[in-house]
């Protein structure tokens, strides 16, 4: 499903981004050297309807779900699956605003995300993250260690609006930037864009999840996969999980901490390295192995 594979597409563009710092030169590798919990809601004394959908279609509750969802202020997302034939894993936090922060789990290497403003993206990983990515660029082990010394206990910063790359744009810089990644909106935006994953409904047995009443629709695809969605059942008619199964991408994306107060903030100074004051471009032509190149 395109929520699904929108969370997970989150790693792949830091993939992107890494790869591409590998591929910089030596030169470029020396110049780089160089450089509030909030209270949870009180539970509401009127009493719940026995069926707050009742006479609505499926169809019809997927579309209010989707509606309210991107209507909240803040949410987590958490998402496993297979992206681009790679296990995947996903768990940030993201705003209205689009700030966001969390991390993504890929080959074994973890990678923290983050944006606190509407300029920069940041993104620090750690070293099995880096080598795996090398060596899948296929980057020679003399550039994958200077690159990792490079990068170690930093953060990579970058502008937003940084083209990224996907599956779906065969490699090619997409419309989206960095930053569209850490907007609600834009994670839930692609359910609009293709209603097909959520028209032709079917309602089935009511279940909870994390605890909270929910309402099962499910779409079975010509390819033999199926979309499941979660609905809320109590409270505003948020999405709680979507799942998919078959088909060559599997995931589960689950939605919570809706509306939860959250501070976001810049790495200290000291610990980033800002690649466009280093005169590097993500997203450029291909290195080595080649999903990218930063030009110094």
């Amino acid at each position: 499903m395109w929520v699904s594979r929108k969370v997970l597409g989150i790693a792949v563009v830091c993939t992107t981004a890494v790869a591409a710092l590998a591929a910089c030169d030596k030169d470029g590798d020396n110049k780089a050297k160089g450089v509030s919990e909030a209270k949870k809601p009180s539970a509401t004394a009127s009493p719940t309807p026995a069926d707050p959908f009742a006479g609505m279609t499926p169809d019809a509750i997927a579309e209010k779900a989707v509606g309210v969802t991107k209507a909240a202020n803040t949410v987590k997302v958490s998402g496993a699956g297979i992206s681009d034939g790679e296990h995947m894993a996903l768990e940030v936090t993201v705003t209205r605003q689009g700030d966001c922060s969390g991390k993504a789990t890929v080959k074994g290497g973890t990678v923290h995300l983050l944006k606190a403003d509407a300029k920069s993206f940041y993104m620090k990983g750690d070293e099995k993250f880096y080598r795996a990515i090398a060596q899948k660029d296929g980057t020679p082990k003399r550039k994958a260690d200077a690159m990792i010394e490079v990068l170690k206990g930093r953060w990579m910063k970058m502008p937003a609006d940084a083209p990224a790359k996907s599956k779906k744009s065969h490699g090619k810089a997409s419309g989206d930037g960095m930053g569209e990644f850490c907007v609600l909106s834009e994670i839930v935006a692609g359910m609009d864009d293709d209603k097909g994953d959520r028209t032709g409904m079917t309602k089935g047995a009511d279940t909870v999840v994390a605890g909270v009443p929910a309402v099962t629709l499910t779409k079975k695809k010509s390819d033999g996969s199926a979309v499941t969605m979660y609905v809320a059942k109590h409270g505003p008619a948020r999405l709680l999980k979507v799942a998919e199964t078959g088909g060559d991408e599997p995931g589960t994306v689950t939605f919570g901490d809706y509306d939860k107060p959250v501070t976001i903030t810049a790495p200290p100074a000291d610990q980033v390295m800002d690649l466009e004051k280093l005169g590097m471009k993500p997203g450029g032509g291909s290195g080595s192995g080649g999903t990218g190149e930063l030009k110094a």
